[in-house]
């Protein structure tokens, strides 16, 4: 991960002042808004993922309350429907009194730049997807949508809450810190910060953690980011008398 210098234009920090904890996070979520690591987005309050589906590629968001959304119209477009047909899964899902509970319509910028999108619960999704009839028909003139729907209806669930939570059975893995996405360091930071305030922790505590979480994630900071005061420096330098 790059040190801190390569987001100046982000970080309007200069030397000649002291620079928060506080603020340095707020610049942080500005540069994370803006943020694509390893196929993840980070925006507003939602982490948004491309998820590779036998070749296709599903939209699918998780909230800051751990729900994840899913994107109707890529399933529909990997299903191979036209417009016509989106647009008839969109006002099935509206009119179905169980499946509108578990919908919500995303604002553009989320899932498409320009155009708000409906997404699905993720628990809602095999309920969806099992509405969707195999015929005869397809199975016999379009036997490889066939088999994808039947793929979909199987495994999607599973394969897209692995995407967002890779350890959800309870192993245990090593992880490099280097390997974790900015975004995930920015809210581990700011749930530091809220604890260390609740303990009344003084600011060059705090500033000494966070030194510490930073440099393990490759972030280099100066050497005098941490301001230590002149009473608890006398007392640290009476002590080695």
């Amino acid at each position: 991960m790059a040190s801190l210098a390569t987001y100046n234009y982000y970080f309007p920090i200069t030397e000649n002042r002291e620079v928060s904890l506080r603020e340095i996070l707020y610049h942080a979520e500005r540069l994370l808004s803006r943020t694509i690591l390893k196929g993840v987005f980070y925006m507003d309050d939602l982490v948004v993922k491309n998820v590779d589906m036998f070749g296709d590629t599903i939209m699918a968001a998780m909230d800051n309350g751990g729900t994840i959304w899913v994107g109707v119209n890529y399933f529909c477009q990997g299903l191979e429907m036209n417009k016509k047909q989106r647009d008839w899964q969109i006002e099935k899902i509206r009119e179905d009194k169980t499946l509108s509970r578990g919908s919500r319509l995303l604002p553009a910028g989320i899932f498409d730049a320009s155009h708000e999108m409906y997404a699905l619960r993720l628990d809602f999704v095999p309920l969806w997807l099992a509405k969707i009839t195999i015929t005869k028909k397809m199975e016999q003139d379009h036997p490889d949508l066939a088999d994808k729907l039947l793929q979909y209806q199987l495994k999607a669930k599973d394969i897209l809450a692995d995407a967002f939570l890779p350890k959800r059975q309870g192993e245990l893995a090593t992880v490099n810190p280097s390997e974790i996405p900015l975004g995930e360091l920015a809210s581990y930071l700011k749930i530091m910060d809220r604890i260390a305030h609740r303990q009344n922790l003084s600011p060059h505590r705090i500033a000494e953690n966070f030194k510490k979480v930073s440099a393990q994630f490759g972030v280099e900071l100066t050497e005098d980011f941490v301001k230590v005061p002149e009473y608890e420096q006398l007392t640290i330098e009476s002590m080695g008398k």
